[in-house]
């Protein structure tokens, strides 16, 4: 797959450069100054920001590009071991991505013997500018990051579509940069307040997982798939249940039963999402229903994680 072949370009001062990567570029350089100034207000060493930031880029692209050669079932797992590093062939994954910010949180927290929570707090407050800028610049790929066909004609023919002559496709390129957008105002809004350290991670883990869920099953990818399942759709549901798992450990003074029913919500919402998904191209079932009842079963277990924290665990605020 050689995306890079028919990938959008432009000229700057001369330069010829690809679309998309200028995107991507904006994106990391957002998300880097967001760590920095974070890890300052946090009163983190000097340096700790920077060298957060170059670890992450180091190890989210690697952890991306593993990602999606082990998880391509059309091409990723029968490429030689060697073609991995091909860059220009082939693609990357978001959640492996994820993965490898997080995991540079970590390292660098405990690389620097700064406080853990606060560091990976850091990153996730980082990741949305980036997924924004990088899914505006997805636009530049064709036929990239598009739904299954449109059925209802007023929303084929609305500004989140794009088609031809026979056919058309929701842009979800559009929403997930949107919701990434709203995504990293929640958690700008709430590292402006007194949080136990860590919380703000949790809370990326929970709103990125339920969201991501909805935006994979509208994005149509043959590629990163099992049968009627997303590989990427299923990585969401398991961020989603790690960060509520995560809220339910660190809310230690919250109701018994708000964990109880959180935790029972997590299995009855991945069953849901599965038949639903099972359900959109195997049966006549009203699609705006089945996203309906999706969203409204994925956010429930989401919700409660949030209420968690907020009703216990709280722990040690820092400001």
């Amino acid at each position: 797959m050689q995306l890079w072949e028919e990938a959008e370009k432009t000229s700057i001062f001369g330069l010829e450069v690809y679309t998309f990567g200028l995107f991507a570029a904006a994106g990391a350089i957002l998300a880097a100054v967001a760590i920095c100034l974070f890890c300052r207000k946090k009163g983190l060493k000097a340096g700790t920001g920077l060298f957060t930031v170059l670890l992450s880029l180091l190890l989210g692209a690697v952890c991306s590009r593993v990602a999606f050669c082990l998880l391509n079932q059309e091409l990723g797992y029968m490429m030689p071991l060697f073609s991995w590093t091909w860059i220009t062939g082939g693609g990357w994954s978001m959640m492996g991505l994820v993965g490898g910010v997080l995991l540079a949180g970590f390292l660098s927290a405990r690389i620097l013997r700064e406080e853990t929570g606060t560091v990976m707090d850091a990153c996730c407050l980082g990741l949305p500018l980036f997924m924004c800028l990088e899914r505006i610049g997805e636009h530049c790929i064709p036929a990239f990051d598009l739904s299954r066909g449109l059925e209802t004609e007023w929303l084929a023919r609305s500004f989140l579509a794009v088609g031809d002559e026979y056919d058309a496709w929701l842009t979800t390129w559009k929403l997930a940069a949107a919701y990434s957008l709203v995504l990293f105002g929640i958690l700008l809004w709430r590292a402006r307040k007194p949080e136990r350290p860590g919380n703000l991670c949790v809370r990326f883990l929970i709103l990125f997982g339920a969201g991501s869920i909805i935006l994979e099953s509208l994005r149509y990818d043959f590629f990163l798939s099992l049968s009627f399942v997303g590989l990427q759709h299923v990585a969401a549901l398991i961020i989603l249940c790690a960060g509520v798992i995560a809220a339910v450990i660190r809310a230690k003074d919250a109701p018994v039963s708000l964990k109880r029913a959180a935790l029972i919500a997590l299995p009855l919402a991945g069953g849901i999402a599965l038949a639903l998904e099972f359900a959109l191209d195997r049966t006549t079932m009203n699609k705006f229903l089945i996203y309906a009842i999706m969203i409204i079963a994925v956010f429930t277990p989401a919700v409660l994680g949030l209420r968690l924290l907020d009703a216990g665990g709280k722990g040690r605020a820092r400001r």
